[in-house]
């Protein structure tokens, strides 16, 4: 055994190099997440010159991650790399969505069509974040058009039905019907309460009208009635 100690040797460095471009994937993945978040949190602040600038920083780490990782296998696929690649998706995709450009495509952004999946189906929960906040204050069309846009997106994932083993989307799926669902019966009790407060202030118009009247019909009776003082 007069070479075991090359072999451990060679096996060694191959493990340790492993390791380093582990860690070094690890945080590129981190970094990734944390700008992508950014960037969904300055959209929901209308700041969307910030919030294209942590995309544009997303896009060339997750470019880096895929070059880094792709001779390594055991860590392209360890999932860290397919949950930085999802959350980037979400934040492109919502970005264009809110300035109404056409979707990202995802060969051309080069992440798998899992992981765009995955994040689009991510970007409906973003959408009804701005269906509510449209609602509290006050713009109903514009709610409806986020849900409009929430089942569009649920129409187009729910297409694919198949095996885990080939892509793993259903708990995605059940999450997105939920939240559309929730989504519907909000608005929808937001809608009723609009309607009985309009109904109400109308009522109260009415009775104010109707008190108003009342005190002019007391006012011109009192005025013609007999003044007993004024005669003695």
């Amino acid at each position: 055994m007069k070479n075991l100690g090359k072999i451990i040797d060679k096996i060694e460095k191959n493990i340790d190099d492993k390791d380093r471009i582990r860690e070094k994937a690890l945080r590129s993945s981190r970094e990734i997440i944390i700008g992508c978040r950014k960037a969904i949190q300055h959209i929901h602040q209308d700041s969307m010159d910030a919030s294209e600038q942590h995309i544009k920083k997303a896009s060339a780490k997750l470019a880096e991650l895929y070059d880094l990782t792709v001779n390594h296998p055991e860590l392209y696929h360890a999932g860290f790399v397919e949950n930085a690649a999802q959350e980037f998706v979400e934040a492109h995709c919502l970005y264009n969505i809110m300035q109404d450009k056409e979707l990202p495509d995802p060969d051309k952004i080069q992440t798998t069509y899992s992981a765009y999946l995955k994040g689009l189906c991510d970007v409906v929960g973003e959408l009804r974040r701005k269906s509510l906040d449209s609602i509290l204050v006050g713009e109903s069309a514009k709610a409806n058009d986020y849900l409009k846009l929430m089942g569009e997106i649920y129409d187009a994932i729910m297409r694919f039905d198949y095996p885990s083993g080939l892509i793993s989307i259903k708990r995605k799926q059940d999450m997105v019907r939920g939240i559309i669902e929730k989504t519907r019966g909000e608005l929808a009790v937001a809608s009723c309460e609009k309607r009985i407060e309009y109904r109400t202030d109308e009522f109260r118009g009415i009775l104010d009208t109707i008190n108003v009247e009342k005190k002019k019909r007391k006012s011109k009776k009192n005025d013609s009635d007999l003044d007993i003082d004024r005669v003695w």
